[in-house]
This record gives C-alpha cells, sequence and structure tokens, in this order.
C-alpha cells in the first residue's frame, strides 16, 4: 500500500476550479498533488532514483481521498495584483513621472479558499504492488513538499504506514469528477517547463479525468434510486409553485390509467380505502433551478417508487404510461407526457440523478410540510424536520434550518406555493436546509406532502449550488 497524508498548516486550502476561477477546488485533484511532487523532486535534485519513483506513482490507479466532504467556503473577493515588472519603453522621449510601483499594470485575481473541518488529506492506494522499492525517494519527495494549491496553502507532507477510511473513491458512475496523473505525465510536464523558459504562456494539458463516489452514503432509503420519468413535450408552462395541484392531476390519470385497482404500492391505499402505513409511489416535479439562468418552470415529473416493490407492480405502471399521452389541465389546457428511458439528452432539469446522487448537505427545492405544529413546550421546526428524515429511513441530520426562502436558485419562497390536500391542509410549510454527518443519497422527500411533490430536496454539491 501508499499513503500520503498532506496537511494543511493554516486551516485552509487556496486553490482555483481548473474551470471557475472564483471557485475553490475540493477535494485537491491528484493531478495537483503530482505536480506539486515533481516541483519538490526538481528542487531536491534526487537524480534517477526520484524519477524512476514519479513515474511509478504516475502509472498507479486513480487513489482513493480521505478528506472533509462538506468544508466551509470562504467568501470570495476580487483583489488587483500588480504583474510581474515590465521594460519601461520610451515614448517620444517622454518619461513616466510616476513612481516605478504606479507604472505596473494591475490585474484581478481571485483566491478561493475552502476551510476544513480536519485540515488533514490523505491519498492511499490500496494496491500498490513496487511501493518498498521506491518508498524512500518517496518519502524525501513528500516531505520536503512545502504548498499545495496557492503558495498561500503551507503543509507539511509525509508517507503514512496505515490506510484510512476514505471518502471518495474512483468509480466510473460517480458524479465527481477530479483530475489524476496517467503514464506520462512527469515527461509531460518536464516539456512544459522547458517551453516556459522560452514562452510563459504555455501551460500543461488538463490531462487525464476520473470520476468518484462517496464511499459511505446511506442507503436505507424507502425510496429507489431509480424512477421514471415524464417529460412535458408541449402545453402550457407550469411553475413551481404549482407543484402541488400538478402532482395531484398527474397522480388522478395515473390511477385512472392503470384501470384495476392499483395494489396499495402504487395507489397509497388499502383495498379497504385506509391510508396504507408502507412506502408507495410517490410524484415529484423536476424543475429548471439551481443554476444562474434557471426559472423554476417544471419540465418534466419523476414517479418515484418505493425501494422494496415487486417487479410485477414496476411493469404494470411502466406499461401504464409508455406511450405518449395527454394530462388534461382544464382551462389551462393539456401537456403531452412522453416516458423517457435515459435522460443523458435530455434537459437537465429532467435528469433524476440530480436528486439521488449522495451529498451531506441538501436543500429544499418544494418547501417541507411539517408532520406536526410546532410548539412553545415541545419540539420545534427544526426537530420536527429531523424526525420526518428518519422517518425515511436517513440518519438524524446534525444540522437543520429552516426558512421561507429556498437555498436552491429559483425555487419559489412557501408562500408562493399553492393547493391544498387532506395532508398538508392547515399545516406548516417551511423551506429546508439539512446537513447530515456523513453523506447520504437521495431522493429526499420529507413532510406529510413527500408523495404529491412536497419537501422534494436537492444535494448541494455542484458548483452554483
Amino acid at each position: 500500500m501508499l499513503a500520503i497524508e498532506v496537511e494543511f498548516l493554516l486551516g485552509r486550502a487556496v486553490a482555483t476550479r481548473v474551470d471557475e476561477r472564483v471557485e475553490a477546488e475540493w477535494p485537491p485533484h491528484p493531478q495537483r498533488l503530482f505536480s506539486a511532487l515533481v516541483a519538490s523532486h526538481a528542487d531536491l535534485d534526487l537524480g534517477a532514483a526520484g524519477e524512476h519513483a514519479l513515474q511509478w506513482l504516475e502509472a498507479l490507479p486513480a487513489p482513493q481521498i480521505c478528506a472533509d466532504p462538506v468544508p466551509s467556503h470562504r467568501q470570495v473577493h476580487s483583489h488587483w495584483v500588480p504583474v510581474n515588472d515590465e521594460p519601461v519603453k520610451a515614448d517620444k522621449g517622454k518619461t513616466d513621472p510616476r513612481h516605478p510601483l504606479e507604472r505596473r499594470n494591475r490585474q484581478e485575481r481571485f483566491f478561493p479558499a475552502v476551510v476544513p473541518a480536519d485540515p488533514v488529506v490523505i491519498f492511499q492506494w490500496p494496491d500498490a504492488d513496487g511501493a518498498e522499492a521506491h518508498r524512500a525517494a518517496l518519502g524525501e519527495i513528500v516531505g520536503h513538499l512545502t504548498y499545495l494549491g496557492h503558495s498561500s496553502s503551507p503543509v507539511r507532507a509525509q508517507l503514512r504506514d496505515t490506510l484510512a477510511a476514505p471518502t471518495w473513491l474512483p468509480d466510473d458512475d460517480g458524479d465527481l469528477t477530479l483530475r489524476v496523473p496517467g503514464p506520462g505525465r512527469l515527461a509531460r510536464l518536464q516539456q512544459i517547463h522547458e517551453l516556459r523558459r522560452a514562452d510563459e504562456s504555455a501551460q500543461p494539458p488538463l490531462g487525464r479525468m476520473q470520476a468518484y463516489i462517496a464511499s459511505r452514503p446511506a442507503d436505507d432509503n424507502v425510496f429507489g434510486r431509480d424512477a421514471f420519468v415524464l417529460a412535458f413535450d408541449s402545453g402550457p408552462r407550469v411553475s413551481l409553485d404549482s407543484t402541488l395541484p400538478l402532482m395531484q392531476h398527474l397522480r388522478d390519470a395515473v390511477m385512472s390509467r392503470l384501470q384495476e385497482p392499483a395494489p396499495p404500492s402504487l395507489s397509497g391505499h388499502e383495498t379497504d380505502g385506509s391510508v396504507t402505513k408502507a412506502p408507495h409511489l410517490a410524484f415529484a416535479p423536476l424543475a429548471f433551478v439551481g443554476t444562474p439562468h434557471a426559472d423554476g418552470s417544471i419540465k418534466g415529473a419523476a414517479l418515484i417508487l418505493p425501494r422494496d416493490i415487486h417487479p410485477a407492480e414496476r411493469r404494470r405502471l411502466r406499461l401504464a404510461i409508455d406511450s405518449p399521452w395527454m394530462l388534461q389541465l382544464g382551462p389551462l389546457g393539456a401537456i403531452r407526457l412522453r416516458l423517457i428511458d435515459t435522460t443523458d439528452d435530455e434537459l437537465k432539469a429532467l435528469r433524476f440523478r440530480r436528486y439521488t446522487r449522495p451529498s451531506a448537505v441538501w436543500a429544499s427545492v418544494t418547501p417541507v410540510v411539517l408532520d406536526r405544529h410546532p410548539k412553545k413546550n415541545g419540539p420545534d421546526a427544526e426537530t420536527i424536520v429531523a424526525d420526518s428524515c428518519e422517518r425515511i429511513g436517513l440518519p438524524r441530520p446534525v444540522d437543520v434550518r429552516t426558512g421561507a426562502v429556498s437555498a436552491v436558485g429559483s425555487a419559489p419562497r412557501t408562500r408562493d406555493f399553492h393547493g391544498q390536500a387532506s395532508q398538508t391542509r392547515d399545516r406548516l410549510r417551511r423551506h429546508v436546509w439539512l446537513r447530515f454527518a456523513e453523506p447520504v443519497r437521495g431522493p429526499v422527500l420529507i413532510g406529510a406532502g413527500r408523495f404529491t411533490g412536497l419537501g422534494l430536496c436537492l444535494p448541494l454539491t455542484d458548483r452554483h449550488d
């Protein structure tokens, strides 16, 4: 095995994302670590032993990473920084009376940073054949590492003798994409270094990309991670504030298309008409939210099945909605619905996996309907929301915040949502922000209105969240 431990000595990590200059990179990409090790090797001038060690390291698979899954992000401010000294150019014998420091041009710079709860990051390879042959050279290179990211992020680094519990694992189905080294990376960096002697604008290519997934997401949610997604191909434009009446109309239409009495897992009712206590089919809006230009319009709906539904009942639901059909909305007209098997080529708003990826932080897109009324001497709203999380099989969140405004961009305020149902009548509605001790998988649907579109939460992992 091989494990490299890096501690940010000032408790913060200053590094810029390559695709967004005002966003901090976290966790540190393995390729950033490798570049720093190459710089350390060049300073030490270890010769062939160090070079062979780095060539061996670049050929290893992508490492596991242990780091704070949800660090605090420092507010970013712009700084106007003088560029390097430039030769003074004479213009028709005129001189510049300004102080030499004032003659230097300035450019806008950003120094985004994160503040993790634990400043230690570990990169580890459980299977690293040949590690012992290079451990001495690598130990010296790693021990002389001075900073990772910006030079204002001094670090202490060393090789570890033991593995740690990983936070992220390489996985081609993961949602987090990191830059990793690959065979030939050392030679490429050395070539770029020589090119920069003549042209300082030369930059190394981004290199290889690797998807990562959270290693220990809780998976006890009563709702399944897949869903039948219906795209709204035509019809009136509907906003999220109409979630409840729209999902009620959709539910009634789906139940009628099932023809024979639907089982409790689909209808939510027992044969005697009483409400079932078991998990059952939920209807959730898929809206254009969470990006700078989002408008909060509903682009489709997800029919979310309980995790343990019988395959025959799943097939029955699919047959009922397989062909394109029209959802009648009375005076508003009708919406044409189309079942989509894959959402990769569809709008981002229709990608249900946005709502299922592991995350430790979640925020409501539609307000949560509280199961109980908060009382002066009883549980407050935050406690009731935490109880709702446990009710669907999630761990209890370590931090709950409630309010009238969503943390997800373009989601309407609680007072803008209209419509009533027997489960939601005369109950308080609150937008929520949830933080769990460890990443949990979605979908996160909580509260009394969770089966008709309310209480739908989105993981806050995108750069715009």
